[in-house]
C-alpha cells in the first residue's frame, strides 16, 4: 500500500469520536489534555514528554463506550467501579506500537498516587497522576458550570489540594495551584479556545507517517470502542467490514480498494457515540425525538473521518450508509447519482448485518430470511438490487462474513 496517513491526525479523529460519548459533556478529554499539559509545563517537562501527556489525555477514556458510564465517571469520583474503563482502555492500546506509550497512563489514571505499584515507571506514574488531576478538575468543572470557569477558581484549586499526598503527588497539586494562578488558563478552557489550542500544538513525536495495513488497526480499535456501546451491537462494524470487503471481492475490486471499504466498514457506526445508551438499546420503535437524535450518527461519522487526510473518499463510504438511490435516505439526502458503488455496498453491508443480528426491538434472522428483507429496500428504491443479489446469489458465504469475527480479531 502507498497511501499513508498521519497519526496525529488519526490520535485526534479518535479524540473527536470520544467527545461524542460525552454528549453534552462535550470536549473533556480535550480539556483534560490541556490541564494536564499546562500543569506538566510547571513542572518543567521536556516538549516530547508533554506530547506524550496531550496524547494520553486525549485517550484517557478510550476504554468508555456508554453515555451512562460517562456521566457516573464525571459526577461520582468514588464509583467502584470506576477502574474497568481503565483497563480496557489499557487493553486497547497495549498492541500498538506508538499508541502503547500511552497505556499505563490511561490504565491508572483513576489509581491514587499512594496506591500507585512499585513496578510502575516514575514517567509512567507522574503521567497518570497528571490525568487523573486533570480528569478531576473537569469533573468538579462540568458540576458547577462551565459557562464561566474562572469564576470557580477558588473553590476548585482548594478542593485538589486536600487531596495532595494521597489522592495527587504534592508535586503535582503545588504544579497545578501555580497554572491555576493565571487567569488565562481558566479563560482558555471555553470551547473555541481549546480546540485553538490543540491546533496550535505540533505534536511532533506524533507527526509520524503509518501505512494503511497500519491504519486499518486503529480503524479496528475504534470499531470496538463503538460496538461495545451495547451488547446488541456487540460485532456490527466487525461484520458490516468482513462482508463490504466479501462483496467487493465478488465485484471485482482490487487489493487496495478492498482493504479501503473494509476500513470503511469498521468506522461507519463511530459517529453512534453519540447516541445515548437508552435509545441504541430501546426495546420498542423510537419516537420522532428520538429518531432524530439517532439520525445525527451518520453526520458525526463523517465529520470525523473527513478530517484525516487521506480518508476522504472512505469518509464519503462509511458516512453514506443510511442514504438511499431515491434520495430520501438521510442525513445528506444523496440520491443514485451522488453514491459510489463502495458506498451502495456498505449501506447493503450494513442492513444484511443488522439483520443477522439481535436487536433489542425484533430477534435475529436466519440467512434464508434475509434476502426478503433486502428486496423490500431495492423496491423501495433504497438498496442497490444488483448488489443486493450479489449478496443473495453467496447467501452462505455472505452471511459467515457478517457474522464472523475479522482475520486476528483478538490477537496481540
Amino acid at each position: 500500500m502507498t497511501l499513508m496517513f498521519d497519526l496525529r491526525s488519526a490520535i485526534l479523529a479518535l479524540a473527536d469520536a470520544l467527545d461524542l460519548v460525552g454528549v453534552n459533556d462535550f470536549q473533556h478529554g480535550k480539556r483534560v489534555a490541556m490541564i494536564a499539559r499546562e500543569t506538566a509545563r510547571v513542572l518543567g517537562l521536556p516538549e516530547q514528554r508533554l506530547d506524550r501527556i496531550v496524547c494520553a489525555g486525549l485517550l484517557h477514556d478510550v476504554g468508555v463506550s456508554s453515555t451512562a458510564v460517562h456521566r457516573r465517571l464525571l459526577r461520582q469520583t468514588d464509583w467502584h467501579d470506576r477502574n474497568a474503563h481503565c483497563e480496557t482502555g489499557y487493553h486497547l492500546l497495549r498492541p500498538f506500537a506508538h499508541l502503547s506509550q500511552l497505556a499505563n497512563a490511561v490504565r491508572h489514571h483513576h489509581t491514587p498516587w499512594c496506591e500507585l505499584p512499585l513496578a510502575l515507571g516514575e514517567s509512567d506514574a507522574l503521567d497518570s497522576n497528571l490525568i487523573q488531576l486533570a480528569d478531576r478538575v473537569d469533573g468538579m468543572l462540568l458540576r458547577r458550570g462551565l459557562d464561566n470557569p474562572l469564576f470557580n477558581r477558588t473553590g476548585i484549586v482548594e478542593a485538589i489540594t486536600v487531596l495532595a499526598g494521597s489522592v495527587l503527588s504534592p508535586d503535582v497539586t503545588r504544579a497545578f495551584a501555580a497554572a491555576a494562578a493565571r487567569e488565562a488558563f481558566w479563560i482558555g478552557l471555553a470551547p473555541r479556545h481549546v480546540l485553538r489550542y490543540l491546533a496550535d500544538l505540533a505534536l511532533s513525536e506524533w507527526h509520524i507517517s503509518i501505512d494503511f495495513p497500519q491504519f486499518g488497526h486503529v480503524a479496528r480499535l475504534i470499531s470496538s470502542i463503538v460496538d461495545a456501546k451495547s451488547p446488541f451491537t456487540a460485532a456490527h462494524s466487525v461484520g458490516v467490514a468482513r462482508l463490504a470487503r466479501h462483496l467487493g471481492e465478488r465485484v471485482g475490486f482490487a487489493d487496495d480498494a478492498l482493504a479501503r471499504i473494509e476500513v470503511a466498514g469498521l468506522m461507519h457506526d463511530v459517529g453512534k457515540l453519540c447516541v445515548p445508551d437508552e435509545i441504541v438499546d430501546k426495546p420498542g420503535s423510537l419516537t420522532p425525538l428520538e429518531f432524530s437524535v439517532m439520525e445525527r450518527h451518520a453526520f458525526e461519522t463523517y465529520q470525523i473521518l473527513r478530517h484525516i487526510p487521506g480518508l476522504e473518499q472512505v469518509a464519503e463510504w462509511a458516512a453514506f450508509h443510511h442514504e438511499a438511490l431515491n434520495g430520501h435516505g438521510y442525513p445528506f439526502r444523496h440520491d443514485a447519482g451522488r453514491l459510489s458503488t463502495e458506498a451502495r455496498i456498505v449501506a447493503v453491508a450494513d442492513v444484511f448485518q443488522a439483520l443477522a443480528q439481535e436487536r433489542p426491538y425484533r430477534g435475529q434472522q436466519q440467512a434464508e430470511e434475509i434476502p426478503p428483507f433486502l428486496d423490500d429496500f431495492v423496491r423501495q428504491g433504497v438498496l442497490d438490487g444488483d448488489l443486493v443479489g450479489v449478496a443473495c446469489d453467496d447467501l452462505d458465504g455472505s452471511w459467515r462474513a457478517a457474522t464472523q469475527p475479522l482475520p486476528g480479531d483478538g490477537d496481540a
